[in-house]
């Protein structure tokens, strides 16, 4: 399944001047194949690492609250009491995700977005403005279920005020080994992982990470 959202007026410029051609290449990943952690599907700054309350609802980290049914529909009461991770993508990053663990994709839901004009997500890095729930609310997103030997995680791709435009390519009901290739973003963006409240993270806000490094 390749399924892409739409391109913007930002993003058919960025097109014509070539600045998003090389942001669709998938590059090799680095990690230990039998290490049996969790690894990061991306490469960028964790903004924040949050908990998802009892009505399905992520907090971000103004105490924004966003409605995680609105990207994966009836399966976020599978988070209910979890966790989540906040993934930055500035321009300068790789824009390719990849599996964090051996599993399949179970369900996919594709929003266009609300807004004709993208919501910049790195200007909460700038100037210290909470603007990450106005993104998730009127950006373009695909949200992922991915089903592993032992439960439920959501990966949910946010666009950006450069392109807003996403990809994903992979089938669901089908096996994907850890580190394999599943989608990409024209230019900067953010990324959501969803997870069980009890597992132990391995990674800090602010910090920044590799595809590959061990989250989880």
């Amino acid at each position: 399944m390749i399924l892409s959202t739409r391109n913007t007026l930002v993003g058919k410029l960025a097109d014509k001047l070539g600045l998003t051609k090389n942001f669709n290449k998938y590059t090799e990943v680095k990690f230990d194949p039998n290490d049996n952690v969790f690894i990061s599907p991306v490469e960028a700054k964790v903004m924040k690492v949050g908990d998802i309350n009892s009505e399905g609802l992520l907090v971000s980290k103004n105490g924004k609250k966003i409605a995680l049914n609105n990207f994966i529909g009836d399966y976020a009461k599978n988070f209910i009491g979890g966790k989540y991770i906040n993934f930055y993508l500035n321009p300068g990053n790789k824009h390719f995700w990849v599996t964090p663990y051996d599993g399949k994709f179970i369900y996919t839901q594709k929003n266009e977005g609300k807004s004709w004009l993208p919501v910049f997500v790195g200007l909460e890095n700038l100037l210290g403005i909470e603007m990450f729930s106005r993104a998730v609310k009127k950006n373009a997103s695909i949200g992922s279920v991915y089903q592993t030997k032992d439960f439920l995680m959501a990966i949910i791709a946010i666009g950006s005020l450069n392109v807003n435009r996403i990809y994903i390519d992979y089938e669901e009901m089908q096996n994907y080994d850890k580190g394999t290739p599943c989608g990409y973003f024209a230019i900067g963006s953010s990324l959501l992982l969803c997870f069980p409240g009890y597992l132990n993270i391995l990674v800090e806000e602010k910090s920044d990470i590799q595809i590959g490094q061990r989250i989880l």
